[in-house]
This record gives structure tokens, sequence and C-alpha cells, in this order.
């Protein structure tokens, strides 16, 4: 006989879909422990988030840019929201994050595959899933830095670029009617904003390049680059198609965290 709907299915479920895991392979997964399709459904809607990060129709500006403290720079005015902040991490959290991440680096993977064996050539880390001091308190850094809370993120993942590796032109958010939009969006909403975080500078290439308007970053440890994936209509915003430019010589370290329309709880730290 299925299992039924219970509380640990709904636990279960909710820690996933805060991590942002296809909804697809909890469907699966469910069903191999032998939960019902009907106790899944039903888990599902009881686990997903019910607020949402509109305000007043429209997605309002985080505390950081109202803020706006003297690190803070605006590059992609006026089409686009697309910031740096310069010292956000210090030197030696940088180091120590490094270390971390490098011993738990597998290659990286694409939300769908398109076709390209070499779209993505880097090495990531699940910082969220390493049950890590130092990646919760950085993961926590960057929700009261930009000040959204984490009921709107996904957990914070790494990447190694190592000489020939890049990130082909691509869009943070999932366009509508894809299988990965479907699964993604379903119960969390797109994704808003990114924030990336450059851990060295210590090499060459490597650049971020927004490539519809024609704006690269040079990476410097400890500044982060972030952007609003959204228009404020909540419709994807093209401009933000960017890449990861090809390293040429040593080792590249970023560490990226994005955050969703739909979480629970208040939105934003006041």
């Amino acid at each position: 006989m299925l299992k039924p709907l219970d509380d640990k299915l709904v636990t279960w479920l909710r820690e996933k879909i805060q991590q942002a895991c296809s909804v697809h392979d909890m469907i699966d997964l469910a069903r191999k422990v032998g939960y019902s399709d009907a106790a899944i459904d039903a888990g599902i809607e009881a686990a997903r988030p019910r607020s949402s990060a509109w305000v007043d129709g429209t997605m309002a500006a985080p505390p950081l840019l109202r803020r706006a403290p003297p690190t803070l720079r605006n590059i992609g005015a006026p089409r686009l929201d697309l910031f740096t902040l310069d010292g956000f991490l210090s030197a030696d959290e940088c180091t120590q994050l490094i270390g971390l991440i490098s011993q738990n680096l597998q290659p990286s993977e694409v939300s769908h595959y398109t076709g390209d064996r070499e779209f993505r050539v880097s090495q990531s880390a699940l910082l969220c899933f390493m049950q890590s001091p130092l990646a919760d308190e950085i993961d926590a850094k960057i929700c009261r830095t930009l000040g959204i809370r984490a009921g709107y993120s996904e957990g914070v993942q790494a990447q190694r670029y190592d000489v020939g590796g890049h990130f082909k032109p691509h869009f943070d958010f999932f366009g509508a009617g894809s299988d990965p939009h479907r699964s993604a969006c379903s119960v969390r909403g797109n994704r808003t904003w990114t924030f990336m975080v450059y851990l060295n500078d210590d090499f060459e290439g490597g650049a971020t390049r927004f490539t519809e308007i024609d704006c690269a970053v040079t990476p410097k440890t400890g500044t982060a680059l972030f952007w609003n994936n959204l228009a404020a209509d909540g419709a994807p915003n093209p401009l933000t198609k960017h890449c990861g430019e090809t390293v040429t010589r040593g080792h590249k370290f970023i560490i990226t965290k994005w955050f969703r329309l739909l979480g629970d709880g208040p939105l934003f730290y006041e």
C-alpha cells in the first residue's frame, strides 16, 4: 500500500523546495520511497511558498540599493539593474572559501542541455550542502547585505574555472514554456537577483561580459557583482545575457547566489 501524506514528507519537500531542487526529481524520489501521487501533490501544495517579491504590483528595490553605500556602483543603468559592490568579502574570507571549495569540486552542470558539450567548462561546489559554518556565514552575509531574506533564495554555489574554462552567453532566468521553467518556477517563481562574488584576481581572462550592453567586468578579489534578471513588470530582461570569458592563465574562483520571486515570510531585512 502506498504511503499517505505525513509531516515527514511535507518537511522534506519544503527543504528541497528551499534548495531549488527540480520538482520532477522531488516527485520521482518521493515515489521511490513509497508515497502516492495524491500524497505528493498534497505535500507540494502544503510546502510551497506563500509570499511574493511583488510589492504594489512591482518589485521594490532591495535595501542595499536604498542605502547606497559609497562602495556601490551602478554599471548597467538605465535599462539594466547591474551593480558592483567593492570589498564585500575580505581577502581572508576569500582565501578560506577557496580552500573549502577546492576540496568539494565536481564538473559543473547546466539547467538544460544545449547540445554543446563546451557550453560550460568549469567545476562547481554546492556550498549549501556542506554543513560548513563558513559557508552558512557567507550565505547569511549575502542575504543581509542585499537585504533579501533567505526564504526567497537558493543556496550558494561556487565555481572554479581553470585555463580554458568559460561559460558561454546565457541567461540566469528560466525562459517561459521550457521544461526548466516549468520545473524550476512552478513553486518558487523565476529568478530575480543574481549575486556573484569574485574570490581572487590572480589570473588572466575570465571577465564577466554582459553581451547585450557590451559591458565587461574584470574580477577583483572580494568584489560582488549583482543584477536583477527581471524587468520592473516581472518579465525576463534580455539585457541580462552574460558570459564568463575564457581563463587564459591561473584559476578563477567565484561564488553565486540566486534569489526567487516566491518565498516565505517578509521579503526584506529592514
